[in-house]
């Protein structure tokens, strides 16, 4: 995966790199079961940087989860042009829960400079709060049902600022 640092406006910071992506822990049924324990891996872990994505295997739905510094948040992205009812649903989900906004920016894909609205909102360090937010993000903004399979792709980066 190609990795670019942008500021709060979306400005590429640096040179972007080519990372390597590891395989997904994938569930093929009862995806929901298992978010639980991976927030609780994220939120206990002591890495300065730790990531989470949870998607349906086809890569269309999910988001991500992560803890920086101990910081936790999440960010969703959406391809604000198609999706407009998607973002206002994402803002409004959002705000209904007073959750702070950590980046608001749009962001390049497929050649195209700004397509994709990328959305992020700090979280209490709650394993309960998280599980249930991540559950209700699935099931209300991208209809996931909790029966559906799930992959999930956690990294802790230790040399991450």
């Amino acid at each position: 995966m190609r990795v670019v640092t942008v500021d709060e406006n979306g400005k590429e910071l640096g040179d972007a790199r080519w990372v390597d992506m590891p395989k997904p822990d994938s569930f093929g049924s009862d995806g929901f079961v298992q978010i639980e324990s991976y927030v609780s891996r994220l939120l206990r872990s002591s890495a300065r940087f730790t990531s989470l994505i949870i998607a349906t295997p086809d890569g269309q739905k999910g988001f991500s989860l992560c803890q920086r510094a101990g910081v936790p948040q999440c960010s969703l992205h959406v391809e604000w042009r198609s999706e407009a009812e998607r973002e206002r649903a994402i803002r409004q989900f959002f705000a209904e829960r007073e959750l702070g906004t950590t980046h608001d920016y749009l962001a390049g894909n497929g050649g195209v400079p700004d397509a994709t609205r990328c959305l992020g909102y700090f979280l209490p360090s709650d394993v309960q709060f998280i599980t249930t937010l991540t559950k209700d993000v699935l099931r209300r903004i991208y209809d996931v049902r909790e029966q559906d399979a799930l992959d999930f792709t956690y990294q802790e980066h230790c040399d991450a600022v």
